[in-house]
């Protein structure tokens, strides 16, 4: 199964729900919202799939069998990991490059360092099945509703695709 490398150029799909599509083919700024806190930190992420793993037709199907009962249009959101990674910056993330594995971490606690993207594949049947899966795991570090708020605000707005 391909992995992908999350450099800075490569795309993240988001998919947006019908409740976060304005006019204009614009996502709401709710579509970047993260979910609320769980009882596993190590599972609050910022769910997107992968460019480099799937094409948008593929990533469509698989979010049209999965929230919309395989009917309709699907809209999906891209933006590159630079676009994340620097909106993260913009609302105080601390990240640093470890050059030997090519893996941007970031400041998960005071003295953790965390993978900032991290390839989690949805291999399930072959209708919900998404080997492009991925979080975008700095979404953990906004500690604030602003902060939460400010980043949501930074990736919404922008047009999506409609599959």
């Amino acid at each position: 199964m391909n992995k992908p490398t999350f450099a800075e150029r490569k795309e993240l799909v988001r998919y947006v729900s019908e409740l976060n599509r304005l006019s204009g083919n614009r996502t709401a700024t709710a579509t970047f919202l993260p979910d609320p806190p769980s009882e596993n930190p190590n599972k609050d992420y910022l769910s997107v799939n992968s460019l480099e793993v799937e094409s948008l037709v593929e990533i469509g199907n698989y979010h049209r069998a999965k929230w919309q009962n395989n009917g309709g249009l699907v809209a999906l959101c891209t933006h590159k990991v630079f676009d994340y990674t620097n909106a993260g910056k913009k609302c105080n993330v601390g990240f640093s490059f470890d050059r030997e594995s090519s893996t941007l971490f970031f400041q998960a606690s005071a003295t953790v360092l965390a993978e900032a993207y991290k390839h989690r594949p949805v291999l399930g049947s072959d209708r919900l099945n998404s080997p492009s899966h991925c979080g975008v795991e700095f979404t953990r570090a906004l500690k604030s509703q602003h902060a939460v708020s400010q980043f949501a605000r930074r990736m919404g707005g922008k047009r999506f695709h409609l599959v």
